[in-house]
């Protein structure tokens, strides 16, 4: 087996692969993956795609990309056929990634959310080259008329995904909150808002993107102005306004409070891109009052059914899904290696 430089492809290479994978990301997420197989076959054949392919007897049977972003290198995406997966080929194949992001000068941060890609042996040897990684779940809810094999709508659950028909009710909605549809001249105050509700979350650790208002900004770019995440859905996405620090005591709505981004992923399902709500304003049913708007939204215009992503350790937010009936579709990792820091020797110390 080699591996090659993706610039050493061309398109017709990939497709078979990517067709492959674009079938997994249709039947096991429902996910419909064509317009980004058809990006990555543009960028192919303009050689402008950096990343490395297993080639194994002329015909490509793995891949990884990664893209370098200031200080950071990010990990698009990686897959391996599955005749071929079995952990040599991945572990192959993303050395020859790590070793060249490393290697790049600037580069002091990796970041990587591998949804099709991996197992316990990737998983052991990432931890080997000092990454940390976070267990993080795909989890999906069926509406009114549920795909085939997607959960029942009738049914919650509680942690343990046992059936709870009496789960406990959410908390008492706060009637001085409204709640209104997406509006981009709150671009900038939605950004302001996802530093300050990651603020020390783990969801921050994995990407420094929510550290900074300019990263919040980048992240919100590329879910509202690009299909980095899906087709972007300003008709069932929506934002909360209440008087943030005040409202435990009752005051009147005056500030961004939350927010529900949604996008369109395969026809008639969705993606749920990002829920915050501001930490000042957390136990009083914003988060609900926004679910319920945005789910009653998706079966008004006759969706079928609507995924999220949600980190493994973020117990709170994956016992609040299961009693929104959403039900567990895949378990997958994200990655994240920051460089050591390197040691400063004052004058007359010495050194090793």
């Amino acid at each position: 087996m080699e591996i090659l430089d993706l610039r050493q492809l061309r398109s017709k290479d990939l497709a078979p692969l990517l067709e492959e994978e674009q079938r997994i990301w249709q039947g096991r997420l429902h996910w419909d993956y064509s317009h980004t197989t058809a990006l990555i076959l543009r960028f192919v054949d303009a050689q402008a795609l950096t990343g490395y392919a297993a080639v194994e007897g002329g015909r490509a049977v793995g891949y990884s990309f990664f893209v370098c972003e200031d200080h950071k290198g990010l990990i698009g995406d990686a897959f391996v056929s599955n005749s071929f997966r079995n952990g040599a080929t991945e572990v192959r194949l993303m050395t020859h990634v790590i070793e060249t992001l490393q290697a790049t000068p600037g580069i002091r941060r990796i970041e990587a959310q591998l949804m099709n890609f991996g197992g316990e042996p990737v998983r052991q040897w990432f931890a080997s080259q000092g990454f940390q990684s976070y267990g993080r779940k795909f989890m999906c809810r069926g509406l009114e008329n549920g795909l085939p094999n997607f959960p029942n709508s009738n049914q919650s659950h509680d942690r343990q995904g046992v059936v709870n028909p009496d789960q406990a009710p959410f908390p008492t909605r706060h009637p001085e909150v409204e709640i209104a549809g997406w509006d981009p001249r709150w671009f900038s105050e939605a950004a302001r808002l996802i530093t300050r509700t990651y603020h020390g979350h783990v969801d921050s650790q994995i990407s420094d993107q929510y550290r900074s208002h300019v990263g919040a900004m980048r992240f919100l770019d590329n879910i509202v102005r690009y299909p980095g995440c899906g087709i972007f859905s300003s008709s069932s996405s929506f934002l909360a306004f209440g008087p943030s620090a005040s409202l435990r005591t009752g005051g009147i709505p005056s500030s961004l409070c939350g927010m529900v981004l949604t996008s369109v992923v395969r026809g008639r399902v969705a993606h749920i891109t990002q829920l915050c709500v501001d930490p000042e304003a957390q136990g009083l049913g914003i988060g609900s009052l926004l679910m319920d708007r945005v789910l009653e939204r998706l079966r008004e215009q006759d969706f079928r059914a609507v995924t999220l992503t949600v980190t493994e350790s973020n117990q709170r937010a994956l016992r609040f899904y299961e009693r929104l009936r959403f039900s567990i579709l895949n378990d997958f990792h994200a990655f994240v290696w920051d460089a050591p820091q390197e040691k400063s020797w004052l004058p007359g110390q010495g050194g090793e």
